[in-house]
């Protein structure tokens, strides 16, 4: 299935989870390559405003956030599942745990001053100011992304230890036998460590942890072909509408099919994304907006980690 477009830039940590993920399912798909830092207003077409990455494009239907992205891809191939039935809570309670809290351990190390000066080194010095004043706004109006370098150093022994030992008794995978949401999670938070020079050697002195690690990362990231951001958005445009029924809508705190709303992220990158519900699940909502240039277009969130306002 080579329908899916992933919207990436390939230092992401989260656009990691992803293509490792559709490595996993031999996956042929399509990539953008979007840029690092605002603005992004091929992207912004699709989303309505989200700007987080990756963003992951099936026709008209855009997802938002790699816990719902990880959903919608493992429900499109036959592979072995990554979301094992009797490791229901176990498996998405650690991965949210890590995209959230260990991403964050992560991010401040990359900020901590070994980690910022080995970022400085691999690029150009005039984007290091541009790149650190988008992140500052990124944060602005939101809890994540808050912990200190400090607190980041003295976190990630404890976590690494605990994995060491996790994977010694029970392994090869996080949570046993099988691969899971887990792994794949846990995995772009220690890449992203393990990319950046300056912090890379906290990860020294786990043989188990490094198999692991190693095991995960061979499994590469599947077909990739290469489209422009244009070619996207024309597939958007040109791809035949969707039908949503109130048949299928499940009323959670009042909102009903077709209420005009905003969806914002709990935690940062705080940008509103406005348009009619018509999608209500459990665990998803999706929008209806209109944009002048990829037409009518489903924007689609996990519902974990957002928030629903009526406008």
């Amino acid at each position: 299935m080579n329908d899916f477009i992933l919207h990436h830039y390939d230092a992401s940590p989260f656009a990691e989870k992803i293509r490792i993920l559709l490595g996993y399912k031999n996956a042929r798909y399509n990539v953008v390559n979007i840029p690092i830092i605002m603005p992004k207003p091929d992207l912004v077409a699709l989303t309505g405003g989200y700007r987080k990455t990756p963003v992951l494009q099936h026709n008209k239907h855009i997802y938002c956030d790699t816990r719902l992205m990880a959903r919608v891809i493992d429900e499109q191939f036959s592979t072995q599942s990554i979301f094992p039935k009797e490791l229901s809570l176990t498996s998405n309670i650690l991965a949210q745990w890590a995209d959230q809290h260990l991403f964050s351990v992560a991010a401040a190390l990359a900020f901590s001053p070994a980690g910022f000066e080995a970022f400085r080194q691999r690029v150009p010095e005039k984007f290091v100011a541009a790149f650190v004043d988008d992140r500052a706004k990124m944060r602005e109006g939101g809890t994540g992304l808050s912990m200190d370098a400090n607190t980041a150093l003295q976190l990630i022994p404890i976590y690494l230890q605990q994995f060491e030992q996790q994977l010694s008794n029970a392994g090869p995978y996080v949570c046993g036998e099988h691969i899971s949401i887990a792994d794949f999670s846990i995995y772009h938070c220690l890449w992203f460590i393990n990319n950046n020079a300056g912090v890379s050697p906290l990860l020294e002195g786990y043989p188990n942890l490094k198999q692991w690690f190693e095991m995960i990362k061979a499994i590469g990231h599947g077909s990739q072909t290469h489209i422009d951001a244009t070619a996207a958005i024309d597939i958007a445009r040109l791809a035949q509408k969707g039908v949503f029924s109130k048949d299928n809508f499940l009323v959670i705190n009042g909102f009903t099919f077709g209420d005009r709303v905003e969806i914002v992220p709990n935690d940062y990158g705080i940008a509103p994304v406005i348009g009619k519900l018509v999608v209500s699940k459990t665990d998803e909502v999706a929008i209806k907006r209109i944009d002048e240039i990829a037409g009518e277009v489903y924007v689609h969130f996990p519902r974990v980690g957002y928030k629903i306002i009526a406008i």
